[in-house]
């Protein structure tokens, strides 16, 4: 019995902090981060504030969860292009689509969360992405160089290269609030990124 108590306040807690992310998504998208409170936050799922301090202890807290369970999405989608059996160039123009059109699609939500980006998420959990994501650009390179796709080069660096590139213009992005299509983005950056900006037979 105790386990199985155990269990269902697990599966409790989760269903909590999912209806916590998504109302707080939800609140994020339409009245920005200045809109989320507590009280409505609470309000909204069906919950007593007391119950919901119990997960969360305060309204940065919440933005944390959102931000983290946001970004966990991303790479976790990323993983699993890399692991599809495509080539390894259609891996990252794949890659490189999904994350710009995700953006794009909820650009109102990476809009209100900018601002305290850097401020709401520890450093560490920044770096435990950043290595996460290069973890995969460095598989996807590797393969691409050992089945010929790819010229010999250091992995890490034209794998920072790609991952530079896509978080460089999202941060464009976000500071113009100009989102472009990954239609639109992903042809030029892959031909730039796979070709140079060398014209042929020029020095």
């Amino acid at each position: 019995m105790a386990r199985y108590s155990e269990k269902q306040k697990a599966a409790l807690d989760a269903l909590m902090k999912d209806d916590v992310h998504d109302h707080a998504m939800e609140i994020i998208r339409t009245d920005g981060v200045d809109g989320l409170t507590m009280e409505r936050l609470a309000n909204e799922i069906g919950v007593s504030r007391g119950t919901l301090y119990n997960y969360f202890d305060d309204k940065d807290a919440v933005i944390d969860h959102v931000e983290d369970r946001c970004f966990g999405e991303m790479l976790a989608a990323v993983e699993e292009i890399v692991k599809s059996p495509v080539s390894p160039i259609d891996k990252l123009a794949k890659i490189a689509d999904w994350i710009f059109t995700e953006v794009y699609e909820d650009r109102a939500l990476f809009m209100a969360l900018k601002p305290i980006k850097h401020m709401r998420s520890t450093l560490e959990c920044h770096v435990e992405r950043h290595n996460r994501a290069m973890k995969l650009m460095r598989t996807v390179i590797g393969d691409g160089i050992a089945q010929g796709a790819f010229r010999e080069l250091d992995a890490e660096i034209a794998g920072e290269a790609f991952l530079g590139s896509i978080t460089g213009m999202l941060e464009s992005m976000l500071a113009s609030g100009e989102f472009r299509r990954g239609s639109e983005v992903v042809p030029a950056l892959m031909d730039l990124y796979l070709g140079g900006l060398r014209s042929g037979g020029k020095e």
